[in-house]
């Protein structure tokens, strides 16, 4: 599962490609906004992500990719939404 979430965040736009991963036993959402930067957001029990860094990532976008990560997760598409594959 491949999407994408195109955004603006304090007036820069973003476009973040989201891949779902397994690996040793966990299943993971990766964010990739660049060549240097990923983040894996885990799925917590009570529904929340808990988002793991490769590397210093502004808090602000950190929260902003969980929140409309969730919401798409929640909502199975819409605005700022693309199926890639």
């Amino acid at each position: 599962m491949e999407f994408i979430l195109d955004f603006d965040l304090q007036g820069k736009n973003h476009i973040v490609n989201i891949n779902l991963h397994h690996e040793h036993g966990a299943t993971f959402y990766r964010a990739l906004i660049d060549e240097d930067h990923a983040i894996d957001y885990y799925r917590q029990e009570n529904g929340t992500l808990k988002p793991v860094l490769s590397s210093i990532v502004d808090n602000d976008l950190v929260n902003a990719i969980a929140t409309r990560l969730l919401e798409q997760l929640h909502k199975g598409g819409g605005n700022g939404f693309s199926s890639v594959s």
